[in-house]
């Protein structure tokens, strides 16, 4: 059976900018190496699925992009969402279109934003996936043991233990808590039975539809008429105009009582805003991280510093301030006003900033 990844790369990654922007989002951006987001996550996937061609499903907006990005990344197949619709809608189609193509398969989710690493252990958590998928009716999530209370993840509640497998420790799923608030955050670090959701996903394409059918089963009505009328782009747009906009969270995952989870031993960040540098990026002894050429940087304390233009960057006494500097926008907000970003770009849209800036 072939083991297939699915990378959801859509999303507009508005908590980066000034370097995001709606043709350019955060996937498409060499965060933190030479190589983008996007290309990393082809490579992690190719090299744990053991060759399985992957499957991008991606935005219209920056479909050029995605495609700029991946031409020297071997072959995939791809299909354009005309309209952002959450991953319920694109994890139902890519699996009637998997189901078309190779009958039953295993599906490999991932996300195309995601810091990762090492590449082994991903590698062997996902082989882990992968035989509980092929053995048992389940839908196996990654699950991250959390290092913080952070209150911006999804959190999932374990059972009992499960024999390892690969060397890699699988429980049952109890529930799933969507980004609680910063007590019981703290709460389920302290309680050790508690992991991050990755939104990350392995499971055989039979079985996912069946869950599709009992918990979503408009959904399912809407991707199995676009498999019969071949994937056409009138078929696609179809069903991107028709069907609900849902998470698979909340549409299968909080619904579905076969549910395991492996808990693997690499490093992992949903990298969804600017504050995310400072975890992957090793800082300097007062806590800030630069990133760039040309940066002169004294007395800066627990901040990020990020020049990706050809200016010299002085960055001098900023306490807790991030600093973003573009060949076309400079960004400086103050790091606990971050989670505001997307009011704060809305306001200058409302401002008549130019719209190349977003």
């Amino acid at each position: 059976m072939k083991t297939i990844p699915l990378i959801l790369a859509g999303g507009k990654g508005e908590r980066f900018w000034p370097l995001s922007r709606s043709s350019r989002p955060k996937q498409l951006l060499p965060l933190f190496g030479k190589s983008t987001m996007i290309e990393e996550t082809l490579a992690r996937a190719r090299a744990a699925s053991g060759g399985g061609k992957p499957l991008v499903i991606t935005g219209r907006q920056c479909a050029t992009g995605v495609m700029k990005a991946l031409a020297g990344s071997g072959a995939y197949d791809c299909i354009v969402e005309p309209a952002g619709k959450n991953t319920a809608p694109a994890i139902a189609l890519a699996a009637v279109w998997m189901r078309r193509r190779y009958g039953e398969a295993v599906m490999l989710v991932a996300s195309s934003d995601h810091a990762i690493a090492p590449v082994g252990a991903y590698v062997k958590a996902v082989r882990a996936a992968v035989a509980e998928a092929v053995r048992s009716p389940s839908l196996v999530v990654f699950g991250v043991r959390p290092t913080r209370p952070d209150v911006g993840y999804g959190y999932i509640k374990v059972g009992e233990p499960l024999p390892r497998m690969h060397g890699v420790d699988r429980f049952v799923v109890k529930g799933f808590v969507e980004k609680p608030g910063p007590l019981l955050a703290r709460k389920y670090v302290a309680a050790k039975t508690y992991l991050w959701n990755s939104g990350m996903f392995v499971w055989r394409t039979s079985v996912i539809l069946a869950e599709f059918e009992r918990s979503m089963p408009e959904l399912y009505r809407q991707a199995c008429r676009a498999e019969r009328a071949g994937f056409t782009k009138r078929a696609i747009e179809r069903f991107y105009a028709n069907c609900e906009a849902q998470s698979i969270d909340y549409g299968v995952m909080e619904k579905s009582h076969h549910i395991v989870a492996v808990a693997g031993t690499f490093f992992w960040d949903d990298i969804g805003s600017w504050e995310a540098i400072r975890r992957v990026r090793p800082g300097n002894k007062k806590g800030t991280a630069v990133v760039g050429r040309l940066v002169f940087e004294r007395e800066c304390t627990g901040s990020i510093v990020y020049n990706a233009s050809r200016l010299h960057v002085a960055s001098l006494g900023l306490d807790n301030v991030v600093l973003v500097v573009t060949p076309d926008a400079v960004l400086a907000i103050a790091r606990p006003l971050l989670p505001e970003i997307k009011k704060y770009l809305g306001m200058m849209k409302d401002r008549k900033f130019p719209r190349s800036l977003f």
